[in-house]
């Protein structure tokens, strides 16, 4: 079945899953081409770009908007991801786990500028702290582009570069790299967890 097969009558019914949509596919992929716009033009003076994508929530978005950057701009970009974690289960932060890749030092390009990509900016703390290490690694220039944010007064003071939607909710999402207890993560929406 082909993209353009596929419309909004074709999500899933989630209802009995406590699932109900925030923003349909057709939603979130036009939000997905309006921040690889906005990426390009930010970053248009440059040759490369390092793109690091926060395993495991950001894999979806990073996926999509690349395909869309490299469709604006090809062979700008390099993609260096990392790993990290701060909840142990829904809505129960911990201490944030980062993790870089062995290869991570010998892939980055440090005289290039970096953009991390994840799913969800929510406290902010572990995002702080990756790019706090990141810094550390000599690069000069880190942005962030986020696909949700909550909007919300944080104990760190960090904004996303580019955003596709701000959430103004406590409410626990699902979808496009986002899950619950490790489930829904793949769906192509975001959908309000109704039954967290």
């Amino acid at each position: 079945m082909t993209s353009e097969a596929l419309s909004n009558r074709d999500m899933p019914n989630l209802s009995d899953e406590g699932l109900r949509v925030l923003f349909d596919r057709e939603t979130v992929f036009s939000a997905i081409d309006r921040v690889a716009a906005e990426i390009t033009q930010c970053y248009q003076a440059f040759e490369t770009v390092n793109l690091i994508p926060v395993m495991t929530g950001g894999m979806q978005f990073a996926a999509a908007l690349l395909v869309d950057l490299e469709r604006r701009a090809p062979g700008k970009w390099i993609v260096v991801p990392v790993f990290a974690a701060a909840y142990i289960q829904d809505s129960v932060i911990y201490e944030p786990a980062i993790e870089f890749p062995g290869t991570f030092d010998a892939r980055i390009r440090t005289e290039a500028p970096v953009l991390v990509l994840d799913d969800l900016l929510d406290s902010g703390t572990t995002m702080q702290k990756l790019l706090t290490l990141i810094s550390k690694k000599g690069i000069e220039s880190t942005k962030l582009a986020v696909l949700l944010e909550r909007a919300r007064p944080r104990q760190v003071d960090l904004k996303p570069d580019f955003c596709g939607f701000e959430l103004d909710s406590d409410a626990w999402v699902v979808g496009f790299g986002m899950d619950s207890e490790q489930r829904f993560r793949g769906l192509d929406g975001i959908y309000l967890l109704e039954s967290n």
